[in-house]
């Protein structure tokens, strides 16, 4: 089972801060702040300071941030963030380079959908939302099907 780690997220961002820990592994990355995730990556996508305090408080142990946002006076010293030109793109990079690795395992879970709670998160830009949902149409299409053995994949 692989898993999407420190190492990996680190080279895709431009710069990071917070504590350096390679052991870290994440079991998720998320956009919808309101998600209760076990140690998961953020991806904020609007109001990045709000959400992330929402996305803390649901599992987050560490977030892309944008570029020239300001940080929150509320984020610890030692709460790795990932300066990335646009989280959502960062998300797909990393999307990308982990299937190429790992082919869906499901070591790590991605989510690029918002829950009903969430959904006041969600981006109001047309061109996010579907970027959204080609990446979870990505992702879902090389997940196995849960309950399921090799012989029924390809049904």
């Amino acid at each position: 089972m692989t898993m999407v780690t420190y190492k990996m997220v680190q080279s895709i961002a431009v710069e990071a801060r917070g504590i350096i820990d390679e052991t870290i592994r994440f079991h998720a990355v998320f956009v919808d702040p309101a998600k209760q995730v076990k140690k998961g990556l953020f991806v904020p996508l609007k109001n990045a300071a709000e959400t992330l305090k929402t996305a803390i408080d649901h599992g987050a142990i560490a977030s892309f941030w944008p570029i020239g946002e300001p940080l929150p006076r509320y984020i610890p010293n030692q709460f790795p963030l990932f300066f990335v030109p646009s989280p959502l793109e960062a998300a797909a990079r990393l999307l990308e380079r982990y299937l190429g690795q790992s082919e869906g395992d499901g070591g790590t879970e991605f989510s690029f959908t918002f829950s009903e709670k969430g959904g006041t998160y969600a981006p109001a830009d047309t061109e996010a939302r579907l970027q959204l949902a080609e990446l979870q149409r990505r992702w879902l299409s090389v997940r196995p099907a849960k309950g399921c053995d090799d012989s029924c994949q390809s049904k």
